[in-house]
């Protein structure tokens, strides 16, 4: 399985920055006679530029996390490549037989309407606990888990 955080996550981070988008406008409506009074055009113009490309920026560092923190699910581990900055990033792996316990939270109208949550698995021994957030369908992916882990147990203690 390869995960990805669910793109309603996506579509309302970059709903919020559209919204964001439209505050110099607001302002404009409200301020326009003091601007022009006072000659204030360039500098309201130079500012509402820094307003855009600030949004561009944010929406820009959004998608890059967004599309570069994958977690991967495979019939011997569970690879997780987070993203933490343009430049930083972490890949942890753990061995599927080092699953103690998994748990699914969803927290939330949105989370419970769309089918998204937290799935976090707690390995053997002084390991951090592995984090997937944010992934449609938490329960199914836990459950697939589960399934692969059991059957790698008991094909080892036939």
């Amino acid at each position: 399985m390869l995960l990805r955080r669910h793109p309603i996550v996506m579509i309302l981070r970059l709903l919020g920055l559209f919204l964001a988008f439209f505050i110099p406008i607001i302002i404009t409506l409200v301020f326009i006679n003091f601007i022009i009074f006072h000659q204030l055009f360039v500098v309201y113009l130079f500012l509402i530029s820094l307003w855009a490309l600030f949004i561009w920026i944010i929406a820009a560092y959004s998608f890059t996390m967004y599309t570069l923190d994958v977690w991967i699910v495979t019939d011997r581990r569970i690879i997780d490549s987070t993203q933490h900055g343009f430049f930083n990033r972490k890949v942890s792996e753990l061995h599927l037989s080092r699953i103690q316990d998994i748990s699914v939270s969803t927290d939330g109208v949105i989370q419970t309407f769309f089918k998204f949550g937290d799935l976090h698995i707690q390995t053997a021994g002084t390991e951090e606990r592995f984090k997937f957030l944010q992934i449609p369908h938490p329960n199914r992916v836990k459950d697939e888990m589960m399934k692969i882990a059991f059957a790698k147990h008991h094909l080892n203690n036939v």
